[in-house]
């Protein structure tokens, strides 16, 4: 059976199949009886679904007689993100920032300890002086850096950045290795990181991390504010617009928010 929708012509039988994949997004595993449940269908419908996904390993049988995920999934999975070109989606994501905010967008990525300017998109009236492509800096004094830093494993942390001093740039770089740990924290909780002069006088910055499937950080995107421009702007907008970019970003990584 058919039905047609606005979206086109859907197959019944191949959009139940989808909804039991999606099932799966909020459970380990289930039985056919809560998946049934979840769908409102009898079990024997289930049943041959079911049955057919895990024919094609779309999902796997348990040994407890459940079901969950199965590999075909994961193999097409790293098809996707091996052909998502993720820094390029990411400018043409961000590029209407520059055009709502006077301030250039950083991406950046990271490396023993230190962020990697790989691109940025800047308005024409910029005043950014610290941020060639391709430059380097340390990642506890920087919004790209402490947004990425949140999300990366201790033992990164400890390897890299925590076992000498933390030297200061401005009055405003946090020295202090607890207060660090106090400040990751925070923008792990928020979701996005501030930069207040911490490494360059005059310069605020907004940032945020994208994540991929399994929640570890690949690039960050910041907006720069030079000169008090963010006193100009409504800051809560700027926090969400930055954070609708990199949750979208992020869910095309596979990370399920």
């Amino acid at each position: 059976m058919q039905e047609r929708k606005r979206t086109g012509l859907l197959v019944q039988s191949v959009a139940r199949a989808a909804q039991i994949i999606n099932c799966f997004r909020t459970a380990r595993e289930l039985g056919i009886s809560e998946i049934a449940a979840e769908m409102d269908l009898n079990k024997s419908t289930v049943f041959g679904l079911v049955n057919t996904l895990v024919r094609y390993g779309y999902l796997e049988q348990t040994e407890n007689k459940k079901y969950r995920l199965g590999i075909t999934l994961f193999e097409l999975g790293n098809l996707v993100l091996a052909r998502i070109d993720i820094r390029e989606e990411t400018k043409k994501a961000c590029a209407f920032l520059v055009q709502k905010y006077p301030a250039t967008i950083h991406i950046a990525t990271h490396s023993a300890g230190e962020v990697i300017y790989l691109d940025k998109i800047e308005r024409g009236d910029s005043l950014i002086s610290a941020s060639n492509i391709g430059r380097r800096a340390p990642m506890y004094c920087t919004g790209v850096g402490k947004a990425l830093l949140a999300h990366l494993p201790e033992s990164y942390l400890k390897e890299y950045v925590l076992k000498g001093p933390l030297k200061k740039f401005t009055p405003n770089t946090i020295s202090s290795k607890r207060e660090l740990m106090k400040e990751l924290e925070r923008v792990h909780a928020a979701g996005y990181a501030m930069d207040r002069e911490e490494i360059e006088q005059g310069l605020t910055c907004i940032a945020a991390p994208i994540l991929q499937h399994d929640g570890e950080p690949v690039l960050a995107v910041s907006l720069s504010f030079p000169y008090g421009r963010i006193e100009s702007v409504n800051q809560e907008d700027a926090v969400a617009d930055i954070l609708m970019c990199t949750k979208q970003l992020s869910a095309r990584l596979g990370y399920l928010q």
